[in-house]
């Protein structure tokens, strides 16, 4: 397998053991809102468990990549996704300290993933994984092209999954290599990516039902609305996820085929030059033009978190 995307992104995985303050995180930090908030408290809940999972897969298949570039991205992509799975454990608490059993959803994963892990060889795990990080590489580009998504965030906590969003995009295309390598069956690839669409929906719609309704809010139509409006409409995420999601299917793929690197510029370049999310995050939006000015006053000044070296 050669393809010539393949060729590009390697160098950008760079592994930050970067610790945020969450202690603060309202209940509702996604535009103040109980049905958009908790579409994604359903989404992010299985974070952990699903990085770990990543991370066994990757790791069992590395010794069959014979690409050293390839190798040595598949290592660091495995520091990466142990920092996030760390963070988004501290997100949970955070969450389920407001009384939102986020720890009911992961539980449901766990189970999930068991269950699969029973049945599945390990090339359709892999697979599995694989097509699970090309959902996670698909909502990073949707941020990524249109970071005035993140106006209605926390600040705290959106420049926490700023950072992840930057990481997942740096390693996009690692575990869909590390699969090509090692198995490289297109119907298994295919295969992988229907039952990970499966488990994202069941994740995403039902289990954001169920915390909807022990939150009180079920029949809460302005926020059911509303959380719709930010789904399909304006900025209507679930639309612009498709335009990246759908292009997987075709057997010439590569996740660098959308090659979105000079958009994670701003971002890198600052965090580098000062080692302070919060100064980075700004850069990003600065780097988008005039639409994100207005955020600059509202997400105000000073670091949320801190930086240790990773050897």
């Amino acid at each position: 397998m050669a393809l010539a995307n393949r060729k590009i992104g390697y160098d950008e995985v760079k592994p930050r053991d970067l610790h945020f303050d969450m202690t603060d995180v309202p209940k509702y930090w996604m535009n103040n809102d109980p049905w958009t908030t908790h579409w994604w408290n359903a989404l992010l809940a299985a974070v952990p468990d699903g990085e770990r999972w990543v991370m066994q897969c990757v790791r069992k298949n590395l010794v069959k990549v014979s690409d050293e570039k390839v190798r040595k991205a598949g290592i660091d992509f495995i520091k990466q996704e142990h920092f996030h799975a760390r963070e988004h454990d501290i997100m949970n608490k955070a969450v389920m300290a407001h009384g939102v059993p986020v720890d009911k959803v992961e539980d449901a994963f766990k189970r999930t993933r068991t269950f699969l892990q029973r049945f599945l060889s390990e090339d359709m795990q892999l697979s599995t994984m694989a097509a699970g990080e090309h959902f996670t590489g698909t909502i990073s580009a949707v941020f990524v092209d249109h970071p005035e998504i993140f106006k209605d965030f926390d600040p705290s906590l959106g420049a926490m999954i700023a950072w992840h969003m930057i990481e997942e995009t740096e390693h996009k295309s690692v575990s869909f290599d590390v699969y090509q390598d090692a198995v490289g069956s297109y119907p298994k690839r295919i295969a992988g990516m229907v039952l990970m669409t499966g488990i994202f929906f069941a994740i995403s719609e039902y289990q954001r039902l169920i915390l909807v309704a022990k939150d009180g809010h079920l029949f809460n139509w302005r926020s059911a609305l509303k959380g719709l409006k930010f789904q399909f409409t304006q900025p209507g995420f679930m639309r612009l996820l498709v335009k990246h999601y759908l292009p997987y299917y075709s057997p010439n793929f590569h996740p660098w085929d959308h090659d979105n690197r000079a958009q994670l510029r701003a971002w890198k370049d600052t965090f580098d030059a000062t080692g302070d999310t919060m100064k980075a995050y700004k850069a990003f939006f600065d780097a988008t033009g005039d639409t994100m000015k207005a955020y600059k006053a509202f997400i105000g000044e000073g670091p949320v978190s801190t930086l240790k070296s990773v050897a």
